[in-house]
């Protein structure tokens, strides 16, 4: 252990060489933790927003492509039966990407408004507020024209009380996140989505105020029977159906009077009016209108110059046979178990997309909101890596000129029988010892230093990218949105920037310890081994 020694007594020897070489590492050091610091606070920003955000990506067709193509086709007939044979998103698409392990659930929903039965069975929860007081005073009117005699009628228009969501797959985003949870009984399993059942879940305040439990039936209507309707033989009996409650559900989106809409919100606007359901089963439950819809304009345009294709084929008539042909999904939702895996789920299956298929991490907004954190990091990391091949240069270049001057100490050691090794060995720990003095004395200033400059400099960065949230309005009723199936989360360049924070970590303090004995090592090295070529007589002799 002899190197040891000699190594920190010659350290100790030539102090003033000491105090220039700690405090060169002191800078160098100093400029790294800067650098490092910003690169990691700006990284850790974006990760820790994007985990944040709905772990989602949207599966959905491509229009822009759909018109290009369709732009393309010169021919009619074959323009016809593109037409004929529309793109569109199937099932057992979705089916397949729900085989991934990293995907939760999928989301296709469709929104509809319902009303009570004729005999009011079904109370919907009550706000008491203006909206309520309209519907109760005045209602409002519902005009239309009737195809065959041209008349105009009119009549009071009733309400819808209810909001109907439904999906195609047994489970939502909503209950994955927790916006909704089932207190009593259960979500819709695939066999009912498949079967089309006549099955529901309901609040648990529209529940108690019906008296209704898990097991019960509800009335509800699809529509009120309006005189159109009955052109066309609809009875009130065709638009109600009876649903077997299975689950009741609780929600944390309740509607306050201190809610900015809150006069304005209708009862189908009350979360805790939303009913939940298979997509199939309010097929199944407008099935009755819709064939009796599709019978009176069969007939009626029959043997005329109005024919129509679609009327005159018994295969377009909707019935629960080609349940499947008449649902048309326009674009999926996949919720995945980790926001960190959206984009490499993208890329994943970008390659085996149909060709007028899309998939969308919905990232483009945090992308751009995040370039000014990106730039940032560019800048730093360059500054890094400056710093580290500088200090290689300057330390290498001073480790020269400072063994230039010992090789007579190199040739008497190497002479007395000292290895090659030991003797670079010596040399890198006077250095080493040099080197962590200054890194020691950079971390609790370049800690203070780093900060200050980071914030200043995100600043300057957003002001020169001139990067801005835009704003849309947005109606909801307290934070709730019934219209609403965008489950991408919306963050703000405040969302970021709140992230961003500037620490120095013990990971960069290691890092730091680390990159520098890199470079001393480097350092060593390089001029040593132009000294160490030599045999120890060769040394001494160049001495004489």
């Amino acid at each position: 252990m002899n190197f040891i020694n000699r190594a920190i007594k010659n350290v100790s020897r030539r102090m003033s060489k000491t105090v220039l070489l700690i405090l060169t590492f002191f800078l160098i050091s100093n400029l790294v933790i800067i650098g490092l610091g910003v690169s990691k606070a700006s990284e850790s920003a974006k990760i820790l927003t994007r985990q944040k955000m709905r772990a989602v990506v949207t599966y959905g067709l491509d229009y822009n492509k759909i018109w290009q193509y369709a732009d393309s086709i010169e021919d009619e007939d074959e323009l016809e039966e593109f037409y004929n044979n529309y793109p569109r998103v199937r099932l057992e698409e979705v089916s397949a990407f729900l085989q991934d392990e990293r995907v939760k659930t999928a989301n296709t929903v469709n929104i509809n408004m319902w009303y009570n039965d004729s005999q009011n069975s079904l109370d919907f929860v009550h706000l008491n507020n203006q909206a309520e007081e309209d519907i109760d005073s005045n209602g409002g009117q519902s005009c239309w024209y009737d195809d065959v005699t041209g008349e105009q009628t009119c009549e009071t228009y009733k309400n819808p009380l209810f909001l109907i969501k439904s999906n195609m797959f047994p489970d939502m985003i909503e209950f994955e996140d927790g916006e909704y949870q089932i207190v009593s009984g259960r979500f819709y399993t695939q066999q009912e989505i498949d079967n089309g059942a006549l099955v529901c879940l309901i609040s648990e305040n529209l529940a108690a105020l019906n008296g209704v439990s898990v097991g019960d039936s509800i009335t509800l209507a699809v529509n009120y029977l309006a005189g159109y309707m009955q052109q066309f033989g609809v009875t009130a009996e065709d638009l109600e159906n009876s649903f077997e409650v299975i689950g009741i559900f609780s929600h944390n989106q309740p509607i306050t009077p201190d809610a900015p809409n809150f006069n304005y919100c209708y009862p189908y606007e009350n979360p805790d009016n939303m009913i939940f359901m298979p997509s199939t089963t309010i097929y199944m439950a407008q099935l009755p209108m819709q064939q009796k819809q599709f019978d009176y304009y069969a007939e009626m345009y029959a043997g005329t110059d109005k024919s129509d294709d679609y009327y005159n084929d018994p295969a377009n008539r909707p019935s629960e046979e080609n349940m499947e042909s008449q649902m048309y999904i326009n674009d999926v939702t996949l919720l995945l178990n980790d926001p960190m895996e959206v984009e490499d789920f993208v890329k994943d299956y970008q390659a085996s997309l149909s060709q007028f298929a899309s998939l969308s991490a919905n990232n483009e907004e945090f992308n751009r909101l995040a370039k000014p954190l990106d730039t940032l990091s560019m800048y730093a990391n360059f500054i890094v890596w400056l710093v580290i091949i500088n200090a290689i240069v300057i330390i290498t270049l001073v480790t020269a000129l400072t063994l230039k001057t010992r090789e007579y100490e190199i040739g008497v050691l190497l002479s007395i029988g000292a290895s090659k090794f030991k003797v670079i060995a010596q040399f890198f720990i006077e250095l080493a010892i040099v080197a962590i003095l200054g890194f020691t004395l950079s971390v609790v200033s370049g800690s203070l230093i780093a900060k200050k400059i980071g914030n200043t400099v995100l600043e300057y960065q957003i002001a020169s990218s001139e990067v801005s949230q835009d704003e849309d309005y947005i109606y909801n009723n307290n934070g709730f949105d019934p219209w609403n199936t965008d489950y991408t989360t919306d963050i703000s360049l405040e969302d970021l920037v709140a992230e961003y924070e500037v620490r120095i970590s013990p990971i960069i303090i290691g890092e730091i310890y680390v990159l520098g004995l890199g470079i001393v090592l480097i350092s060593v090295i390089i001029p040593s081994f132009m000294i160490m070529r030599y045999n120890p007589k060769k040394i001494l002799m160049n001495q004489n």
